[in-house]
């Protein structure tokens, strides 16, 4: 009883001040939280549209809500007429009215009202208004000249109709002895009357709607190669050429759809149905300049109460972004039109456990609720991935198929029937997740605990998502979120991208991980999965913010260049949009929002994205803080302390929104060392440099590795042949054999044998043949009957190859102390011929991939480098060069190619060449190494 009386004590000092203030904060348990009240006009405003003929119809719910919110009115209290055609004034009507400016309509309506004749009356106030709001939607540039001009247009057939209405209709006046000065007001009403009928009361067309939509809500046309789904239908050739961008751009938003799956029907008309659908797909867009704002949240208590007299009900919310607020409301007084189950009422049909979105108005009142249709389900399966960051759950189901879940602050977790957290949720632990719609409101962990095995942990049942920061042989550091991590990686340690093994080599900086463990108390790794290129970055954009369109999470960019090779170049398009779905959004040290950045309209700004299922995303975004400064240079001198760099003998700083890329990876600003080629455009402002962007150049496929391995390409004859080995030797008389070291070539005195294995690929680029390892392995026991090439079988048989020169590709491995060099693939090139001493013109290339020809055997590279040995450097090379591949051996993450292999090759993956002048215009390639 105790608790009762301080339960109701607390409500009614709540009560006190809401009577004081009309929105107020108070407090109540665990915390303050905001209280809405219902509204005085929402009794009265369900007793109009409680709508008989929805009952059934496709759109109830959509109609039912629009009316609610004073989008759309019906016919009269009961009848909406969803199958009704829509016309020109009624499409207008209901856009300025979605956008919040039904008041300025009717005033502007009003201000053109004709005088009146007598007690004649021949405009409603529904005529009146009309005009208002058509005046307004030109205002607000949903409606344009010309397309209004078009809609009065009249043929003389009608022009002629009009007038002798107006003439029959001016004959029922004839006995009021009205004066002439009369009767010229009354005819210029009844013309009015009768034009409006004839012009804007016809039926609006479907191409217009979605032009009308498009412009209501800001939408940028789409043009160019961002046109794609109007071509989807069969008749898009009948859209007017002006409207098709925008209705390209209302059909990738899917505002609206097609009538069927091949026809768009740009002229077919539109019902009050359809029309109230669509403005249900576009109210969020227009909740800012309505006044409004949406919340949504689980009702987990409904309490009545009286106060002074009257019953009142309070409602508590608990709100999917973890808040929590109340709605106070007097039922007949205060209340709010609710949605639930397809069914209109007021707040008494609200229930506990609905979880409901609501609307609240300028005054901090509530103005609509509707209780989401979707029923409850329940997913269950298996943890597959966690992101504490993302709030996302990975599930694979007992069919093997995956759900990602965005999990609600509100969430309630449950592991065994306690309290938990996302990042109690290990992998491999069964899980049931119950959801309400689309929202997730429930996670229920079930952690088998086997009591003859107590203290038992399932493999793999704890894992870890992060970026690598630092990576060696044995030790992999993350960062999580603002936290950094390390952990052991052991030889049992198993390496995975796309779900097929790589090698520890392949793991760069920057990269997306994902460790599972199968001790939680330790640190070693069970395995380590990486994810895939969906995350390296694309292209770095340089431009300036025209529009931000915070609810789609989007930006529009102008005056766009892009980083290619060391330059920045102009975009082929115009405008470019932007996905921004992080929170990687900088300006200067501090993080700033897509609200601050629409505040901030013209300014420049850079963004590294990266391209995911076709869709640019921002990885990471800075803001332009100052003239720009470009350098391509070397590191000198870096103080991490002062976060301070020298560079050219100039200092700069960097910070934590400096966008950092190596590798094509976004990596972290501890990333950077003294030594380093970078390019680096940089803000000067007031005599400071700051770094805003910066590329870590030349990180070379021949370095040393993380895993004590290295790839190293020798140049010399083939001095002998035994079982599984060869030997390298003199090129000639005065020139030793060839080490590739450091970009150039050295020379090399004293023979070496290397290993070679049946996974060795050998080619002769002469016959442009491959050869069978067999062949140099087993050199004693071959039957050359086996070879089938006639001059191949001559050319082993008579052991050609022996003294005749090739290219030596030999992955060195350093263990213990000792080397192990294994040949990866051996490129025979008996042709070449080095004679006293003078070498061919042959010459390194790092680049990307540009492209591949299939069938002409080419490679187009971009971002293409040479190395120059006098200043120690990899220098850009303009423009883009197509090299021939025909005689080439080539080498992915280690693993020789065969020659029908070329698919294998991927865009944007970075290659290391050694090439030769084949003519004054084409080079030819020797021996390519891929990383991919």
């Amino acid at each position: 009883m105790g608790n009762h009386r301080n339960r109701l004590s607390i409500w009614l000092a709540a009560l006190l001040i809401i009577q004081i203030f009309p929105f107020s904060v108070f407090a109540l348990e665990d915390g303050s939280y905001p209280v809405y009240e219902g509204s005085a006009n929402q009794s009265a405003l369900y007793n109009t549209i409680q709508f008989t003929d929805l009952q059934g119809h496709w759109a109830r719910q959509a109609a039912q809500e629009t009316a609610a919110l004073s989008i759309m009115r019906g016919l009269n209290n009961r009848q909406f007429g969803p199958n009704r055609t829509l016309t020109y004034a009624e499409a207008l009507t209901v856009l300025v009215k979605a956008m919040g400016a039904e008041a300025e309509a009717q005033q502007a309506g009003e201000a053109q009202l004709q005088p009146k004749v007598r007690d004649i009356v021949l405009m409603s106030a529904a005529d009146n208004w009309a005009k208002g709001y058509i005046q307004v939607a030109s205002q607000k540039g949903i409606l344009t000249t010309q397309e209004s001009n078009e809609i009065l247009n009249l043929t003389q057939a009608q022009q002629d109709r009009i007038e002798a209405q107006i003439e029959q209709q001016l004959k029922t006046y004839e006995n009021r002895e009205l004066t002439p000065a009369e009767l010229s007001t009354l005819q210029g009403q009844v013309r009015d009357q009768l034009t409006t009928r004839a012009t804007w009361n016809r039926p609006v067309s479907r191409q217009q709607v979605a032009m009308w939509i498009g412009r209501a809500i800001g939408l940028e046309p789409a043009y160019g190669k961002d046109m794609v789904n109007v071509y989807r239908f069969n008749d898009w050739r009948q859209m007017d050429t002006e409207k098709i961008p925008m209705i390209e751009a209302v059909l990738q938003r899917g505002l609206m759809s097609g009538t069927s799956a091949g026809a768009f029907s740009p002229k077919g008309q539109l019902t009050r149905g359809q029309m109230a659908q669509l403005v249900a797909n576009i109210h969020d867009d227009l909740l800012e300049v309505r006044g409004l704002k949406k919340i949504s949240g689980e009702i987990t208590d409904i309490e009545n109460i009286q106060e002074a007299g009257k019953n009142k009900r309070i409602y508590t919310l608990h709100n999917e972004d973890n808040s929590k607020s109340y709605i106070l409301v007097e039922p007949n007084q205060k209340d709010f039109i609710t949605q639930k189950n397809g069914t209109l009422g007021l707040s008494a049909q609200l229930r506990a456990g609905d979880w409901m979105r609501y609307y609240i108005n300028e005054k901090n009142e509530a103005v609509y609720g509707a209780v989401d249709a979707g029923r409850e389900r329940k997913v269950e399966g298996f943890v597959d991935a966690v992101d504490e960051n993302k709030l996302q759950l990975t599930l694979m189901d007992f069919s093997d198929k995956r759900h990602m879940l965005t999990l609600q602050p509100a969430t309630q977790i449950r592991i065994n029937g306690r309290d938990g957290a996302l990042k109690d949720l290990l992998y491999g632990m069964e899980v049931v997740a119950t959801l309400r719609g689309d929202k997730v409101t429930d996670i229920e962990g079930i952690l088998e605990e086997d009591p003859y095995r107590h203290g038992y942990i399932p493999p793999g049942s704890r894992v870890k998502v992060g970026d690598i920061l630092f990576i060696n042989s044995d030790t992999v550091e993350i960062k999580v979120g603002d936290k950094r991590e390390k952990y052991r990686i052991t030889p049992d340690t198993k390496l995975l991208r796309s779900d097929t093994r790589a090698n520890l080599f392949e793991l760069k900086e920057g990269d997306r991980v994902l460790l599972s463990f199968d001790d939680i108390y330790s640190t070693d790794i069970a395995s380590i999965q990486v994810e895939d290129q969906e995350r390296h970055i694309d292209k770095i954009y340089r431009g300036k913010i025209e529009s931000v369109n915070e609810r789609g999470k989007e930006i529009l960019i102008n005056s766009v260049t892009v980083y290619q090779d060391g330059k920045w170049v102009k975009h082929a398009d115009a405008k470019v949009k932007l996905k921004a779905e992080n929170d990687k959004l900088f300006e200067g040290t501090m993080k700033t929002t897509l609200k601050s950045l629409g505040a901030a309209k013209g300014s420049e700004i850079y963004a590294a994205v990266e391209k995911s299922y076709g869709v640019e995303r921002i990885a990471k975004l800075v803001m332009k803080q100052g003239s720009t400064v470009l350098y391509e240079s070397r590191i000198s001198d870096i103080q991490f302390g002062t976060n301070k760099m020298t560079v050219d003998n100039n200092s700069f700083t960097f910070h934590s929104g400096t966008i950092v890329v190596k590798d094509n990876r976004l990596v972290d600003i501890l990333n950077l060392d003294a030594s380093q080629s970078i390019y680096m455009a940089a803000d000067l402002n007031r005599g400071s440099r700051s770094a805003a962007f910066i590329s870590i150049e030349g990180t070379g496929i021949l370095d040393d590795r993380i895993d004590g391995t290295r790839i190293m390409v020798y140049q010399g004859k083939v001095e002998d042949i035994d079982d599984y080995g060869i030997t390298i030797g003199r090129l000639g008389y005065q020139l030793d054999y060839l080490k590739l070291q450091d970009n150039r070539w050295t020379e090399v005195s004293r023979s070496k044998k290397f290993t070679l294995t049946e996974d060795s690929y050998i080619f002769d680029s002469d016959l442009k043949k491959e050869i069978d390892s067999s062949y140099f392995i087993d050199t004693r026991y071959i039957d050359y009957e086996d070879i089938k090439d006639e001059e191949l079988r001559q050319r082993i048989k008579d052991r050609f190859y022996i003294g005749k020169s090739a290219y030596f590709v030999v992955k060195e491995t350093n263990s213990g102390g000792e080397t192990y060099a294994e040949v990866l693939a051996l490129n025979l090139t008996p042709k070449v011929v080095f004679d006293r001493g003078r070498v061919n013109t042959e010459h390194s290339a790092i680049a990307i991939i540009d492209k591949v020809d299939l069938d002409s055997t080419t490679m187009t590279l971009g971002n293409l480098k040479y190395w120059n040995a006098l200043n120690q450097r990899w220098e850009t090379a303009a423009g883009k060069e197509t090299v021939i591949m025909d005689k080439a051996v080539i080498l992915i993450n280690d693993r020789p190619m065969d020659r029908d292999e070329f698919y294998r090759l991927k865009p944007k993956a970075k290659v290391y060449m050694i090439k030769n002048k084949k003519d004054s215009v084409n080079d030819e390639a020797f021996v390519v190494i891929v990383e991919q």
